[in-house]
């Protein structure tokens, strides 16, 4: 395509070293067009974070001068056919989303998540009736903020809602709007300072599959019967909000649930068997609570699971040798619970079928006795190794060393002798290591 008014609008936003003036808009990087057309039906602006992290501090002011940032020019009402805006993770410097964006009434994604913007969510927002995908996401203060949620109802076909880090305290009405969206399957209004949950008894959301409230710290010490009737749900968050009580008995009719998170509340009873019985459940987290009892044996039954951190709940008993039959972990997290075991014990009943699986594995404060064997060199792909605040005795095995995964090594506070292995120099991704407090030469 020749230089055209699409180039003239975007170069307007430019940063990009492709975008030049003499060149077509379409091959620029970001820039989506039409292959018959080539109108820009995309802008894919999104500023992505190096994959393993900054390694130094140039390196960190170069991804802050890749971001976008100013402000956002009119003009691009000019581009009459784009559907999918993408300014995502970008600085724009604490300036308020402009309320032209209200009338690109193309667009069926709009993704503006951690992209610097505060103040109040322009109510013209709700003009895009075309919009499926809504990304309002903030990670900043003082963050985004509305006055109501009324512009909502001119969404009707919005899948995909997140609002989580926006101020929400003045929308008493959210699940009343929300509930209003038919066609809505992922909700996620983390940590937007909803003052309660209303103790709705009927609701709408018959398409909905995600659910995040977490990190609200609801007014709620129980968890709304309404919720328990989301009998669709695969994933939902309630972390950290202080619900009390028992774990719901209710819970356990959610059984298409494959990510739970209950995490950082004050639930007081025991593991509830029933939800050892959710075979499609690949993330469990009810770490911080003030759970009692052991962790059963029936934990094998949980055959989907990914993920399982039980971790600062004190369980007492020994970890059941049936968890080193779930052959899909890559995480296991028992941290700071009371079951006095030998470490070696546990190795064993891993090495099961997790030998090639397993990524993470923390056990740091879990009265852990015993020599580290050199069977723990058969978790080849372990990353993360915990074991810390343990009384676990005798050599450093040599099979460290060939653990080329391992990036984070935490063995201090236990009773290790002896020297630190030469092969300790392989490890090649190895960025944090604590072997200090044992009686190591």
């Amino acid at each position: 395509m020749p230089f055209s008014s699409s180039s003239k609008t975007l170069l307007i936003l430019q940063t990009l070293s492709s975008w030049t003036i003499d060149g077509d808009c379409c091959h620029w990087v970001g820039v989506v067009c039409h292959n018959l057309t080539a109108h820009a039906q995309q802008l894919c602006l999104r500023t992505f974070h190096p994959s393993g992290g900054f390694e130094s501090e140039e390196q960190y002011e170069a991804y802050e001068r890749s971001m976008f940032g100013g402000k956002l020019n009119p003009s691009l009402l000019d581009l009459k056919h784009l559907n999918y805006f993408d300014l995502s993770f970008n600085n724009f410097s604490a300036s308020p989303i402009p309320e032209f964006l209200g009338s690109i009434k193309s667009l069926t994604s709009l993704n503006l998540s951690n992209a610097g913007f505060v103040g109040v969510i322009p109510h013209q927002l709700g003009n895009l009736s075309n919009l499926l995908y809504l990304n309002l996401k903030s990670s900043i203060f003082p963050s985004l903020y509305v006055n109501n949620l009324q512009w909502l109802l001119g969404l009707p076909l919005l899948q995909h809602l997140d609002m989580s880090g926006v101020d929400l305290s003045k929308a008493s009405d959210w699940l009343q709007l929300t509930n209003t969206l038919p066609s809505l399957f992922d909700l996620r209004l983390s940590y937007s300072q909803l003052p309660f949950i209303p103790p709705t008894l009927i609701v709408n959301f018959s398409s909905l599959l995600t659910l995040d409230l977490s990190e609200n710290q609801f007014g709620n010490t129980l968890i709304p019967s309404w919720i328990f009737g989301l009998r669709n749900l695969v994933s939902l968050d309630l972390s950290e909000n202080y619900f009390q009580g028992p774990i719901p008995i209710d819970l356990q009719n959610m059984t298409s649930l494959r990510h739970l998170d209950l995490s950082l509340n004050n639930f007081n009873s025991s593991i509830p068997n029933w939800l050892y019985s959710f075979s499609h459940l690949e993330f469990l987290n009810l770490r911080y609570n003030n759970l009692q009892g052991i962790i059963s044996n029936a934990i094998g039954n949980l055959t989907s699971a990914i993920s399982i951190d039980l971790s600062e709940i004190e369980l007492g008993g020994k970890l059941p040798r049936s968890l080193g039959n779930l052959c899909n972990l890559r995480e296991i997290k028992l941290s700071s619970n009371n079951g006095s075991q030998e470490i070696f014990e546990i190795l064993e009943s891993l090495l099961v079928c997790l030998s090639d699986r397993l990524e993470i594995l923390r056990l740091f404060n879990s009265q852990l006795y015993g020599h580290l064997t050199d069977e723990l060199g058969l978790l080849k792909n372990l990353a993360v190794l915990d074991l810390a605040n343990n009384s676990i005795s005798g050599p450093l095995p040599l099979s460290l060393g060939s653990l080329s995964s391992l990036g984070y090594l935490d063995l201090s506070n236990n009773l290790f002798n002896g020297t630190v292995p030469q092969n300790f120099g392989q490890l090649s991704k190895l960025h944090t290591l604590h072997i200090e407090s044992n009686m190591l030469e």
